[in-house]
């Protein structure tokens, strides 16, 4: 989460800070009671299905099956759940007495996992507070959080609310210990509308043949459309979930980057030292143009001592750590501009305005000191806060708004426009170029030794994605096109694993070291253009699954949407247990982390043959394990190595011998 740091924030100065973890978590006792209320609504629902059923002995006795678990409202679930169960016995039994008490623990289990499964981090008292407001209703719940995270780009009928909505039903159903309803519920989407008329009342006779004739067909979003009718007016949500809010935004403010990555110039990672150091999202115009507006006038006034390699990656961690420093900034100028504004009413407005922060300071004086505070909660190594906040002050001058915003802000700039770009932000400000730093020869030696290292890791992934992009465009050769990679921005070698099974052992190279967990595969976003004859066209986004087997069967490479603020983000389990932002495709069930797996997390189940090590998952340690990853900081060192030479360092001159020579690999 973010506190205010009462060191920093003085006068009008608001700044906010990493604070030590605190997911909002209330007290155990406090939770016990929201899961007690939540109890109690579920077995209300249940004494009413009961009632529905007087007289219907041979669908009561089924009643044990009958979770709250499906998409409709939680009576008509326990209804149709009931006599699913019953059109699949074949063979009569008398009827016998029903003891709920079960099923009603198994309903509440199978309702949270469909929350927690639908929606990335989400706690599970979290989800039982939303189920609450919604009467233990599993969609109407899911309306809820939808509304209350801004969700603005959510579509019943998109890829990625269909795929989501398949994998929490069968992952809920799996929880509530009757996997099999998923694909029933499923085959009943078409007619819903036509099957709620007649659970209300039941009889007897219709639990058969008129609700389930001719109800197969796939058609999902009839579902939310009927839980819209369920909910008459808004519910007020009575709590501040601050903490998820704000994982919302960060990946609100991943996709500004993707996107401006995408707008810099061909051959343009000379630019990504400055955007990795200074790049942020705050500023006086959209957040794509603040990036690089800020990535522009950092490279012009605050040049590298070192000349930049040519290098198609930017470091992942690095990448995370900026949006994180953006995410501060922004909170930070929001704060000192609006002085009796919370943490929690900041981030709406930010997700409201898509982190657009213009127009809410009434003087220039006022919008200086509130990009100052953004400035220093941003913490840019070797950046002056006032300097920053001056510029931002002033720079939106005609001749840098015609560049950046051409074209409607949509285009990728060409070399000469950002070179014009930086002479213009440049003048009027004294070069301050930058002091190599004193190290001790180890230290040097170790520095340029890890940045090494990174560059040639990284170049590796490099060309394991060049040559998905190959294996894509020959499948795809209809087109008559040809990509060119533009840059890879997001990296995570931590997928379909860890697996230190014996038959794995066997598969480890020489240079893995033994102690270290193996994974299967490696994830990666990357931009890419994509030429026509000549004509070429605005970097387009790629999500691509490669093998660490050696096995190039394997790989997946499909283009994907740059997700837009307020998107429905695809759910990856092992991404997410990772803490790294990847893209993933909405319509492909191809890559690992999905289903499969989150089934086996619901079960329990260890993912791997490990052992006396065990490699189970749960939301909870996703959460966490995450949680840590999205206060990133103060990392992304070692990546930073990628852009340091010798000209940035000189050795002391009492330790000892000259260092060794590095030159570029």
């Amino acid at each position: 989460m973010a506190s205010l740091h009462a060191e920093l924030s003085t006068g009008r100065l608001r700044i906010y800070t990493p604070a030590l973890y605190d997911d909002g978590t209330p007290w155990k006792k406090e939770r016990e009671q929201d899961m007690c209320q939540l109890l109690h609504k579920i077995q209300s629902h249940h004494k009413e299905a009961l009632e529905r059923l007087t007289g219907s002995d041979v669908v009561r006795r089924f009643l044990p099956a009958g979770v709250c678990v499906g998409l409709l409202d939680p009576v008509s679930n326990i209804i149709v759940n009931a006599l699913l169960a019953a059109t699949a016995d074949k063979a009569y039994s008398p009827p016998v007495a029903v003891d709920l008490g079960d099923t009603e623990r198994r309903s509440l289990d199978g309702l949270v996992i469909f929350l927690t499964c639908f929606f990335p981090y989400l706690a599970d008292w979290e989800a039982v507070r939303y189920l609450l407001l919604a009467d233990a209703d599993p969609l109407v719940a899911a309306r809820i959080v939808v509304e209350d995270r801004g969700t603005k780009c959510f579509r019943p009928d998109s890829a990625a609310t269909n795929g989501a909505l398949k994998l929490a039903l069968t992952c809920a159903t799996v929880a509530a210990k009757h996997p099999q309803l998923a694909d029933a519920w499923l085959s009943l989407c078409s007619s819903l509308d036509k099957a709620v008329p007649l659970l209300s009342p039941v009889h007897p006779n219709y639990y058969h043949h008129n609700i389930f004739n001719n109800l197969h067909t796939f058609r999902l979003t009839g579902p939310w459309e009927l839980a819209a009718t369920r909910r008459t007016h808004a519910a007020k949500v009575p709590y501040q979930h601050s903490w998820s809010l704000r994982r919302v935004l960060l990946d609100a403010i991943h996709g500004f980057y993707l996107k401006a990555l995408a707008r810099m110039p061909p051959g343009g990672s000379r630019y990504h030292r400055s955007m990795l150091n200074a790049g942020h999202c705050y500023g006086p115009l959209d957040p794509v143009s603040n990036i690089i507006l800020n990535t522009v006038w950092y490279e012009a006034n605050f040049p590298p001592l070192t000349p930049q390699r040519e290098l198609d990656f930017v470091g992942t961690w690095s990448l995370m750590r900026i949006e994180a420093l953006s995410f501060y900034g922004l909170l930070s100028f929001l704060c000192t501009c609006h002085q009796d504004l919370g943490m929690h009413e900041a981030m709406r407005i930010l997700i409201e305005t898509d982190l657009n922060l213009s127009e809410h300071c009434s003087s220039v004086k006022e919008e200086q000191e509130a990009f100052r505070a953004a400035a220093i909660a941003a913490w840019c190594p070797r950046l002056n806060s006032d300097a920053q906040a001056g510029f931002l002050s002033s720079c939106k001058k005609p001749e840098v708004l015609s560049l950046l915003l051409s074209n409607g802000g949509q285009q990728q700039l060409s070399s000469q426009a950002v070179q014009q770009l930086a002479t213009l932000l440049a003048s009027g400000m004294t070069t301050q170029q930058q002091q190599p730093v004193s190290v001790s020869k180890w230290m040097f030696d170790d520095t340029m030794s890890e940045g090494s290292e990174r560059r040639r890791a990284h170049k590796r992934i490099s060309k394991k994605v060049k040559g998905a992009l190959r294996r894509y465009e020959k499948q795809n050769s209809g087109d008559n096109a040809c990509y060119q990679l533009h840059v890879v921005c997001g990296v995570n070698e931590s997928v379909s694993g860890p697996d230190n099974s014996a038959e794995t052992t066997m598969k480890r190279d020489d240079t893995d070291d033994e102690f270290d967990d193996y994974y299967h595969h490696t994830r990666a976003n990357f931009l890419a253009t994509r030429n026509v004859g000549s004509v070429c066209s605005v970097p387009v986004l790629f999500f691509a699954e490669l093998s660490n087997d050696g096995d190039d069967d394997q790989l997946l490479c499909c283009p994907v949407d740059i997700p837009q603020p307020g998107a429905e983000p695809v759910r990856c389990l092992f991404c997410e247990q990772a803490g790294i932002r990847i893209v993933h495709p909405a319509n492909q069930e191809g890559f690992h982390g999905r289903t499969l797996e989150f089934e086996k997390m619901v079960r329990g189940e260890d993912f791997y043959d490990n052992g006396y090590y065990p490699e189970v998952y749960s939301n909870h340690r996703i959460l966490r394990r995450s949680e840590s990853i999205a206060n990133w900081r103060q990392g992304g060192d070692e990546e930073e190595c990628m852009y340091l030479g010798s000209n940035d360092f000189t050795i002391k001159e009492d330790d000892g011998d000259e260092s060794e020579d590095y030159e570029d690999d």
